[in-house]
């Protein structure tokens, strides 16, 4: 059984907005990554599973349970989307509320558990700081908090990785890695740089002017076009010939294959063969995918 399902998500803005009969399933352990480009409705499917807005049409199940706007089940999601806090409040104030508001009243529980989180976001020693003088970065450390101190089987997050250094984002990459591998979290999470999300993921969605165009493997190959003078003689457990003059390889193991092919044949020029996956990131570019470019 999956653990979260959205099926057929409608969220219709009006002028070509919003998201479209979008569905996707969420199981135990996965780590899915939401991308496109601004505007290509990562936020909008993130606030509707998060239940900040409703959908037009379509159905949200959590463990084979339709969800509504005040199920229960959402107590269990850690939410990180456009986070807000009170300004006027400290760091650690801000944590203690969301304890209240979920009827959590044990001080030595909330004591030891703000603790913990704000030391792993690496804010430990700024709990007393007022969140007017954070940073925006700070701000981020402190929306990923929360969502860890609320999140017990799902955590939905809209671009973590936005306003933090090389060390913050490899603090949010470790937690949801350890968080998934050893609690089996269900880990969602919106970004727009396909690098960024290939070195974390296990699963990627694209979504693009509100439609889900791929939903798969995050492990797809780049490849290179060589133009050579003649592909007779060459093995094809090496390259994939397209005719008489033009060879495909991928990148694994690019250097052998390139340097086995030098020894076969003349290599007169090489092309870039389009990663799928970038074609469908590039903002109002329908051409095929299969586009190469000069290197």
């Amino acid at each position: 059984m999956d653990l979260l399902d959205a099926v057929s998500l409608t969220k219709d803005y009006g002028n070509g907005r919003g998201l479209f009969n979008f569905s996707m399933q969420l199981n135990a352990g996965d780590i899915v990554g939401l991308i496109g480009v601004n505007g290509a409705g990562k936020t909008t499917l993130l606030n509707m599973l998060a239940g900040c807005i409703h959908a037009d049409s379509g159905k949200i199940s959590y463990e084979g349970e339709e969800v509504t706007m005040d199920s229960s089940c959402r107590k269990k999601f850690g939410i990180s989307v456009d986070p807000n806090f009170y300004s006027y409040l400290t760091a650690y104030e801000n944590l203690e509320a969301l304890f209240y508001l979920n009827g959590i009243r044990d001080s030595e529980r909330i004591k030891a558990e703000i603790k913990d989180v704000l030391t792993i976001v690496g804010l430990d020693g700024a709990e007393k700081k007022k969140i007017k003088e954070f940073s925006f970065g700070m701000k981020q450390r402190l929306g990923f908090a929360q969502a860890l101190l609320n999140g017990q089987t799902v955590m939905l997050l809209d671009e973590p990785f936005v306003g933090l250094d090389i060390h913050g984002r490899a603090m949010v990459k470790d937690t949801i890695r350890a968080m998934a591998e050893n609690r089996g979290m269900a880990v969602i999470f919106s970004d727009h740089n396909l690098d960024e999300v290939k070195s974390l993921c296990n699963r990627l969605i694209v979504i693009r002017d509100g439609v889900k165009h791929y939903d798969g493997d995050i492990h797809i190959q780049s490849a290179v076009m060589l133009n050579v003078d003649d592909t007779d003689q060459i093995d094809s457990r090496y390259a994939r010939k397209l005719d008489q003059h033009r060879l495909v390889i991928t990148e694994e193991n690019m250097n052998e294959k390139l340097h086995y092919i030098s020894s076969i044949a003349t290599i007169l020029s090489v092309e870039k063969v389009i990663n799928p996956l970038e074609k469908l990131l590039e903002e109002g570019n329908d051409e095929d995918a299969c586009t190469v470019r000069a290197i």
